[in-house]
């Protein structure tokens, strides 16, 4: 008999699409994976400007100085651009990711593959009407079998919104000292 997928087993036992499919039709379209078992957003609003933020976001070999929990990051010959990989170390765990959009002061996302699990993660960037804010949304799915039963979506959801807590003091205290406050 087979298992419904909302149903408790189901989502327990879910793996989601092949990454491929995660990291061409998902992610590059603009979505995390709605059905994973684990899925979070968080969203802040920084006193700085899209581009600041965005400088942040995009040195991915800086994250190390503000993401709390990350140790390392390391990118292939492809930079910062879409279909590039990059391997980081987040909270000890080693993470193999790919860049799906890379939309200067817009947006930056990825899909990532760690013991067994596939995620889409996402930063979306709308600049305030007069340019001097940023509203940053975070969002991410991670699909894979028994995920949700040792790391459930509130969990991410913590760590999601620590990221954006960091991202705003990096980037506030970037703009002061850019002079680029209101």
């Amino acid at each position: 008999m087979p298992v419904a997928a909302r149903s408790f087993l189901g989502r327990v036992l879910y793996g989601g699409p092949p990454l491929t499919t995660l990291h061409e039709h998902y992610a590059k379209g603009g979505l995390i994976d709605d059905r994973a078992p684990v899925v979070a957003a968080s969203r802040v609003r920084i006193a700085a400007p899209p581009a600041v933020v965005w400088g942040l976001l995009a040195d991915l070999p800086g994250w190390p100085g503000w993401v709390p929990g990350v140790k390392s990051v390391r990118q292939g010959p492809g930079g910062t651009a879409p279909d590039a990989w990059f391997r980081w170390k987040l909270n000890g765990m080693s993470i193999r990711s790919t860049l799906a959009v890379v939309a200067p002061e817009h947006e930056l996302c990825w899909t990532g593959v760690l013991a067994g699990t596939r995620a889409v993660h996402r930063f979306r960037l709308t600049a305030d009407a007069d340019g001097g804010g940023t509203e940053v949304v975070s969002e991410e799915s991670i699909g894979g079998p028994l995920i949700a039963l040792y790391f459930p979506s509130d969990k991410l959801r913590t760590v999601l919104r620590n990221w954006l807590g960091a991202l705003r003091t990096t980037a506030e205290a970037a703009a002061r000292a850019q002079g680029v406050t209101r």
